[in-house]
């Protein structure tokens, strides 16, 4: 039987075209992907033992990798950026860099003990085309569920082109715009490749008021992801192996969120425990009141970064012990 003639996929053919064309060179909405390439530089810049930090954005905003080298007399990479790349993603970036003698931190939104290990295809999109080496540390599953995501991806940044315009032409019309800036707004001006120090922390945050409430994560009363303590042990048991050690710590939480929730966050540290991995510290050593946060129950500002970073440079050198 003879075939469907050509001409009926030419359709097709020119939708997956466009749809390539769009997500390929209509940049995305800002340039905080492109940090990554930063932080792998400084991951590779230093020949003896190293603390190499991984999480979601608590690190990006809520280190100061300075002090904590003071502190630590040792060099502090800090990797954290966005937990919606997923918990595989960022122990698979640092994977091929370690060697004996490193120190992993990881310090993980509680938010990323309740949702999938494999992140979301959007967010993995962006970092890897931020930087193509970003393609090797993803599952065959999760370039596949790219694939599956770019019409939803070109959409939304066909979507975001036609607002820009239609504001634009607002504006130039009407005058200027002297409406406050939306919480999209000024998280866009803050989460950027420029608002990163050369050690791969975010600064932009540290001096800006936020006017909006704090965003909260999942509830922690979901299900744990049951992927992810497996995912932690088999990492920890593979770092043992090349001589790196593991150890567990927790975001900054705001003391309301973590009342409100305190059975379903303390649930995880017991997960952690009892599955034998180490954490010096529960996730009520780094509960801090609201005067120290930013935009997040998890994002810290000045105050709170400098909390933190010294909080979690001392649980480091009870983990390394006196002669580290």
């Amino acid at each position: 039987t003879a075939g469907a003639p050509a001409w009926l996929f030419a359709p097709l053919a020119v939708c997956a075209v466009a749809i390539a064309a769009i997500v390929t060179f209509i940049p995305e909405g800002n340039d905080y992907a492109r940090a990554t390439l930063l932080k792998h530089n400084r991951l590779n810049s230093f020949d003896g033992p190293r603390i190499v930090l991984v999480g979601g954005s608590n690190l990006a905003f809520g280190i100061d990798s300075l002090l904590m080298q003071r502190e630590t007399a040792c060099p502090v990479v800090n990797m954290g950026m966005n937990g919606y790349f997923g918990v595989r993603y960022m122990l698979e970036e640092v994977r091929p860099a370690l060697r004996s003698g490193d120190t992993v931190v990881i310090a993980l939104e509680t938010d990323s003990y309740f949702k999938s290990v494999d992140g979301t295809a959007s967010n993995l999109f962006v970092i890897v085309k931020a930087n193509l080496e970003g393609v090797n540390y993803l599952t065959w599953r999760q370039r596949l569920a790219i694939l599956g995501a770019t019409p939803y991806i070109a959409q939304e940044k066909l979507l975001r082109l036609i607002r820009g315009v239609a504001f634009g032409l607002r504006d130039a019309f009407a005058g200027e715009d002297d409406d406050p800036a939306t919480i999209e707004e000024m998280a866009s001006e803050i989460e950027t490749l420029s608002g990163f120090n050369a050690e791969g922390d975010l600064v932009s945050h540290l001096n800006v008021d936020w006017p909006y409430e704090h965003e909260h994560g999942i509830d922690p009363a979901t299900p744990v992801d049951p992927e992810i303590i497996g995912l932690l042990r088999s990492f920890d048991t593979d770092m043992q192996a090349r001589g790196v050690r593991v150890m567990i710590s927790y975001t900054p939480l705001l003391r309301e969120f973590y009342d409100q929730h305190r059975t379903g966050i303390d649930n995880v540290h017991r997960l952690i425990t009892e599955a034998g991995l180490t954490a010096p510290a529960t996730p009520a050593d780094y509960v801090y009141d609201e005067p120290f946060f930013f935009d997040t129950v998890f994002h810290v500002n000045a105050e709170g970064r400098a909390l933190r970073t010294e909080r979690l440079a001392t649980d480091i050198n009870t983990f390394r012990g006196p002669g580290a």
